[in-house]
């Protein structure tokens, strides 16, 4: 070989020597950055586009500057419509609505910008985001457990916030995540996004489970019914049919299944929110996880207000001690109610002592004789014969009970319940809460009006820590005030079971002394309790709707009202009525006991007593002393003409006072009398005779300027004025109105149904 091909085959190999080595290293490179590109669970481009959106930025998403397209990256396992967020859209986004001071992440020595960003670097901005962005922070992070996807509707079912119906939601990962707890983001009802899917097990108590199938459970939970599936583990045992189980999961699937077999039956006598009382078992503390289940008609998740006292229609599962769930199972009747006998010597529930007399045996009971939670019970062997009661103080005008009288020691004292079918309840409510004297139609709306009331109270205890449904005092309906009457007795049995409805349910009906030919609504009374009452929204009580422009509505502004109240109007049914229209002249006004008036009901009613704070609104705040009071007016009226807002200046501050009842508490100085249209006068000694009235405020001039020393009222009606006045249909049914109609005068849009019809509509409906 010559010296040039030695030299040439030198040169050669000293070129893919170092060819080789170039490739080694670059080799090397790539597989260096390979190894450096970001591992973990990346974030959607739909994600970030939906968490936009309800942030309300407008964010046009570019295409990456890499060789792919962002819509062609996706996971290697194929995974469809996986379409990822990259690092240069971030930081496009980042430049569009970022601010330095915002100091958001800067993850360039992390990533490329053709890489996919990972979730927990997104949400970290993310969170700046929100903080920049969601002045109102109607965006949160929380933590959900989806029981059910319901794809086709894009709904979840999760087990906090069920009870109100599921929720919708946005991101396409959640039908991937049945059964599985998760950090979440929400806005409104709506889930967002998926931040995390937690690995922790998952324990949900007290499940039905429907049906019990091969591999898995038909459960129903927190009104949602849903099927799980069991992880395959030789070790998960399933629990049989119609049976409450305890359920663990853990990656969508049960772990773990006990099921709670051990139950009683009988009839619930109280229900307190720590324990229930089970007539010949005793009381039972309730579980943290206690569920409620209806399992006749519809199935269905209760609360447990709605457990039925005094019914026998539930089987309560114990365990341990405790009752874990209550498995209602028919249908109930609300023909006997239980009403609780206040002391009225002292104003309390409970009584020291009680006197029983009975098939001519008497007992005397007091409280240190009995033990705490023992019930003794009296009645007699005759279904017509009464009970004796005697309780120190009374005022009760029969002292004779019809039904079934216990007595329940109690911390406090003795509490005396009387246990009575409905119809005999209304034999004594209906003359204590209208004259017998009054017209037979009105009576008989009287009578329906009280057993819908009652009713109503029958489905839903009023005082189930104490066993009853109702007491027998203003508080509900006054019971055993006045003797039964006959006349009263027959309106009751002539309206055996009538109720008044609205939509198919018993409505919530109220019903007041006398009008001043005009009503309110229950919101202006009392700001409404969240059911559906278009039926109590006010009105003339007139012959003659609306005449010379005074409607509901007109009576909200002051000068119309003004001009209406102090004039009476020939076509009012109450025109005659001594209540009609009254007048409460306080010639000297006490400052201090006013202030302390206002004090009370600041301290009673916290929201509705407010002092103006500065920057012109209110706060809530114990009242200081303010001075002599400059002014005083009704700057707010509802329906009807109602005082719904009183306003008091004074020299060191301003307080408004709100609600019809509290406007009539701080008005009412308990000395000076009101002078009803028939010159006869009375004394009120909590409360003015209404809140429908106009303020004519006296002024005298001192050191301290101009002062109110007194007031006048010029008023009309007594009562809160929502529902039936009672002398409004003692008119109508001397004009010869049946009582049909003079509920329809006062209840628009009702209507008089059988109480065994409404429950066949209700089974019909389920």
């Amino acid at each position: 070989m010559n010296f040039k091909a030695k030299q040439f085959a030198k040169l050669a190999l000293i070129f893919f020597g170092l060819l080789f080595l170039v490739g080694i290293w670059m080799g090397r490179r790539m597989q260096k950055e390979e190894e450096t590109v970001p591992e973990g669970e990346k974030i959607t481009v739909e994600d970030v586009e939906i968490l936009l959106d309800a942030l309300g930025v407008s964010f046009s998403m570019p295409v990456s500057d890499g060789a792919e397209s962002p819509l062609d990256v996706s996971e290697a396992d194929g995974e469809e419509d996986a379409v990822y967020f990259t690092y240069g859209q971030y930081e496009e986004l980042c430049r569009q609505i970022g601010k330095e001071e915002w100091q958001l992440p800067d993850y360039s020595a992390q990533y490329k910008p053709e890489y996919a960003l990972l979730k927990e670097d997104w949400y970290k901005a993310f969170r700046i985001f929100l903080a920049y962005l969601d002045h109102e922070s109607s965006i949160w992070e929380t933590t959900v457990f989806v029981l059910k996807i319901d794809s086709g509707a894009g709904e979840a079912y999760t087990e906090n916030g069920a009870m109100q119906g599921p929720c919708r939601y946005l991101s396409a990962a959640f039908a991937e995540n049945e059964l599985q707890e998760m950090r979440v983001y929400m806005k409104g009802n709506t889930l967002l996004t998926i931040v995390e899917v937690l690995p922790e097990d998952h324990y949900l108590g007290s499940v039905w489970v429907m049906e019990s199938k091969e591999g898995g459970l038909d459960c129903f939970y927190h009104q949602t019914a849903f099927f799980a599936a069991a992880s395959g583990e030789a070790s998960v045992q399933l629990p049989e049919r119609e049976q409450i189980a305890d359920l663990t999961f853990r990656n969508g699937r049960i772990v773990e299944a006990k099921e709670r077999r051990e139950k009683i039956h009988g009839r619930l006598l109280r229900a307190s929110a720590e324990e229930l009382e089970i007539e010949d078992y005793g009381s039972y503390s309730l579980s943290g996880q206690m569920e409620v289940y209806k399992l006749y008609g519809r199935l269905a998740t209760l609360e447990r207000e709605d457990l039925r006292v005094g019914c026998a229609d539930t089987d309560f599962v114990i365990e341990n001690g405790e009752i874990v769930a209550c498995l209602v199972s028919e249908e109930a009747g609300a023909d006997q109610i239980r009403v609780l006998l206040k002391n009225t010597a002292s104003g309390s529930y409970f009584h020291e002592s009680v006197g029983i007399f009975v098939d001519g045996e008497e007992t005397r009971l007091r409280m240190e004789q009995m033990t705490v939670g023992e019930r003794r019970t009296y009645r007699s062997v005759n279904l017509t014969d009464k009970v004796t009661v005697e309780m120190e103080g009374s005022t009760r005008a029969d002292h004779d009970y019809r039904g079934v009288i216990e007595c329940l020691r109690m911390e406090q004292g003795i509490a005396v319940i009387n246990e009575l079918p409905l119809e005999e309840y209304l034999y004594a409510v209906v003359p204590s809460e209208m004259p017998a004297s009054y017209p037979e139609e009105a009576l008989k709306a009287q009578a329906v009006c009280a057993r819908t009331y009652a009713y109503r109270y029958i489905i839903r205890a009023g005082l189930p820590e104490l066993g009853a449904h109702v007491d027998d005092t203003t508080s509900y309906q006054v019971y055993h005030n006045i003797e039964e009457n006959g006349a009263s007795t027959t309106a009751v049995k002539e309206t055996d079971g009538m109720l008044l409805t609205y939509q198919g349910e018993a409505a919530g009906n109220y019903y007041y002394s006398t009008s001043c030919g005009a009503g309110t609504d229950v919101v202006s009374w009392q700001g409404g309790n969240g059911e559906d009452v278009a039926y109590l929204q006010g009105g003339r009580v007139s012959s003659a709707f609306e005449e010379n422009g005074f409607d509901a509505e007109s009576l909200r502004d002051e000068e119309v009202f003004r001009k209406f109240i102090s004039t009476v109007h020939e076509e009012d049914l109450e025109k005659e009525e001594p209540w009609y229209r009254w007048t409460y002249e306080v010639t000297e006004l006490d400052e201090e006991a006013f202030w302390e008036r206002l004090r009370e009901r600041q301290k009673a009613s916290p929201a509705n007593v407010l002092t103006r704070a500065e920057g012109d609104y209110y706060v809530s705040e114990p009242i200081k002393k303010l001075g002599g009071i400059k002014k005083i007016e009704v700057t707010k009226r509802g329906a009807g003409g109602i005082a719904q807002e009183l306003t008091v200046e004074a020299q060191k501050g301003t307080v408004k006072v709100l609600s019809e009842y509290n406007i009539r508490y701080v008005l009412c100085d308990t000395k000076s009398a009101v002078r009803k249209q028939d010159e006869s006068e009375t004394v009120p000694k909590t409360l003015l005779p209404s809140g429908f009235f106009v303020i004519d405020a006296v002024y005298r001039t001192g050191k301290a300027g101009e002062t109110v020393v007194g007031y006048t009222l010029t008023g009309g009606g007594f009562g809160h004025g929502v529902g039936m006045s009672q002398n409004g249909a003692k008119a109508m049914g001397e004009q010869g109105a049946e009582y049909g109609q003079i509920l329809s005068l006062f209840y628009p849009d009702c209507k008089v149904t059988d109480a065994g019809t409404l429950r066949e509509q209700y089974e019909d409906d389920l």
